[in-house]
């Protein structure tokens, strides 16, 4: 029964150091569990089998895991579960290049203080500067943020 506690505590490490290095690398919460893991082992050998044999445990523990830490990096078994999608999307740096301060367009819904405005045919989320507009009422572009146009009522 030890010797069964032993194995599944030196898998477990093992997995989570896997997890760590080839799925989410840089949490490091899968790799410290890992070393726990392994260590418990190595504790749990010695309690139960003495000092005889810990060192070739500990040797051998050691070798395995560096053995299937290399063979499974240099392995192309992980090119089927690993992204191989290269993302070439590209943030848009200036939403709001059609439109300019002082362009004057029209509520299309109520401002309290944010809605929906139109400038040059296009529908746009804005933000007043005053607490409310109703709907359908001619506004100013007063200032233009990253996030958000700034309006006033004409």
């Amino acid at each position: 029964m030890e010797a069964i506690v032993i194995f599944f505590l030196i898998l477990i490490g093992v997995l989570l150091l896997l997890i760590e290095i080839l799925f989410i690398p840089g949490t490091t919460i899968f790799g410290i569990f890992g070393i726990i893991s392994i260590v418990a082992s190595n504790y749990l050998f010695l309690q139960y089998f003495g000092t005889e044999y810990i060192i070739y445990f500990m040797l051998g523990t050691s070798i395995l895991v560096l053995f299937i830490i290399i063979y499974s990096l240099k392995s192309k078994t992980w090119k089927k579960v690993s992204l191989q999608k290269i993302h070439s999307d590209k943030v848009i740096k200036n939403k709001y290049d059609k439109i300019n301060i002082g362009d004057i367009g029209i509520t299309k819904s109520v401002l309290k203080p944010y809605g929906k405005g139109e400038f040059n045919d296009l529908i746009y989320e804005i933000k007043s500067i005053e607490n409310y507009i109703d709907e359908n009422k001619k506004i100013k572009i007063i200032d233009i943020l990253q996030d958000k146009i700034l309006v006033k009522k004409i």
